[in-house]
């Protein structure tokens, strides 16, 4: 609940439609609701009897349109008869009628300033306030279309007590409101509209920028056919891919070159060494030129994943899997350790580099040897989803550095063997493929190296 709030409150539209909402609600607030309740509140017999008018004229249209009988009372009528015992009324137009209480007494006058002919598309209103003693009555004349409505009401002396909502009903809202939330509605809308053309062009920078492949070079968004207000960020993005692509390359170049340049001196440091004579030293020193040697080919092994372009081969991962298990088994024979394989499927395949894929089976599976002990199993299981696990029997990961151990040369514990390229390397090679590796602790031993390729390159 509390991620779906997050979301609405970082949506445009989210944000759009709630202050359309408050704004409409101030508004009707401010121009209807407001003067409504301060009325309530200041006279509420003049009330009462402005919304006994209002009946009277609701009970004749209900008449005149066959909704109802002469003399049902509506409910607003019948809670102000309840307390008035004087209380009448009487409506006419053409030859419909209500009429409840005494006869009408004042129908007959003829009301002043009306003209004596009035035409079929005349329309007129004359009302008056007439008294008798202590009696009120209210008159009204309303011609309109041809036809002439007369009503009268009196014998209102006691207030009914009304809410907030026996007053604004539906259609009286409505009707005293329309303009307000039509003109609101059409300010959303057209708010809505721009916006969603803003997401749309969003989107479609989206899928540009997931369309762009890991290793095909720079990536830049298109700076064309975008909103004005988003084009100054998108060249800010672009300016700033452009210069991490640029530190990229010359970080590349260097590495390349300094390990390139590491061959020569290590060839004629590894001839030198072989004339000195068999002894503590020399043996000592080989296994020095040993690391030397290893750490230059990761390095290289590194940066022709990062130039790497085209995945043109069709990879079999079941067979795959075989070929390097079959591979390790002199090394995990000598460490007594044995590896099984189970495989959910006969075959898996899909598009990438079958070269690359072998290195990094490779490089987890020697991971996990050189943690097991003599008599430990590894188990190494292929789903038919594109993932394939190696889980071993060793020490695990220690919490802390789980985030981390796929970042160059970080080693688990740091006196370990290696250079700490290893893990590197096979994320490398999973982000080439577009897919994830991971690691995670077993729930009684071990830990599980899991790489998940996407199904959809196949």
């Amino acid at each position: 609940m509390s991620r779906r709030f997050a979301l609405l409150q970082r949506s445009l539209i989210a944000r759009m439609a709630l202050l359309s909402i408050v704004f409409v609600v101030l508004a009707l607030g401010w121009f209807f609701l407001l003067p409504v309740g301060a009325h309530l509140q200041r006279d509420m017999l003049a009330l009462t009897e402005t919304i006994a008018q209002s009946s009277v004229h609701s009970a004749l249209d209900a008449v005149v349109e066959g909704r109802a009988a002469e003399q049902e009372l509506s409910p607003n009528l019948a809670r102000i008869a309840a307390i008035n015992p004087s209380f009448r009324y009487f409506a006419r137009r053409g030859d419909k009628q209500v009429k409840f209480g005494a006869e009408p007494k004042w129908r007959l006058i003829r009301p002043t300033g009306i003209p004596p002919a009035w035409g079929e598309n005349d329309h007129a209103q004359w009302s008056a306030t007439l008294r008798e003693g202590d009696v009120r009555t209210h008159v009204n004349y309303r011609y309109s279309n041809g036809a002439m409505t007369y009503v009268e009401v009196s014998g209102i002396e006691n207030a009914v007590t009304w809410g907030l909502f026996d007053v604004v009903r539906p259609a009286t809202f409505w009707w005293a409101s329309k303009r307000p939330l039509i003109v609101a509605g059409g300010v959303f809308l057209m708010g809505f509209l721009v916006l969603l053309l803003a997401v749309r062009s969003l989107r479609a920078l989206t899928r540009t920028v997931n369309s762009f492949k890991a290793g095909s070079g720079r990536h830049l968004l298109p700076e064309k056919d975008v909103p004005t207000e988003v084009a100054p960020l998108i060249h800010a993005v672009n300016e700033m891919v452009a210069r991490l692509e640029h530190a990229r390359e010359h970080q590349q170049l260097f590495l390349a070159a300094a390990a390139h340049e590491l061959r020569t001196p290590m060839t004629v440091l590894r001839t030198r060494l072989e004339g000195l004579s068999d002894g503590d030293v020399k043996e000592e020193l080989r296994q020095d030129l040993r690391r030397m040697s290893s750490l230059v080919d990761q390095l290289l092994q590194l940066m022709s994943i990062g130039s790497q372009r085209d995945l043109a081969d069709d990879v079999d991962l079941v067979e795959t899997v075989r070929e390097v298990i079959a591979d390790h088994k002199p090394l995990a024979a000598r460490e007594g350790v044995e590896v099984k394989l189970e495989t959910e499927v006969d075959a898996l395949v899909l598009r990438g580099d079958r070269g690359l894929v072998k290195v990094a089976l490779a490089n987890l599976l020697d991971n996990a040897i050189s943690f097991s002990k003599a008599g430990d199993g590894l188990e190494v299981r292929v789903r038919p989803d594109g993932s394939i696990a190696v889980r071993d029997n060793g020490p695990g990961i220690p919490s802390a550095e789980v985030g981390r151990i796929f970042e160059p040369f970080a080693k688990n514990p740091p006196n370990r063997k290696g250079h700490g390229l290893g893990l590197a390397i096979v994320n490398a090679i999973m982000g080439l493929h577009g897919g994830t590796v991971s690691a995670r602790n077993a729930d009684d031993r071990g830990a599980t190296f899991a790489l998940r390729f996407p199904l959809a390159t196949a």
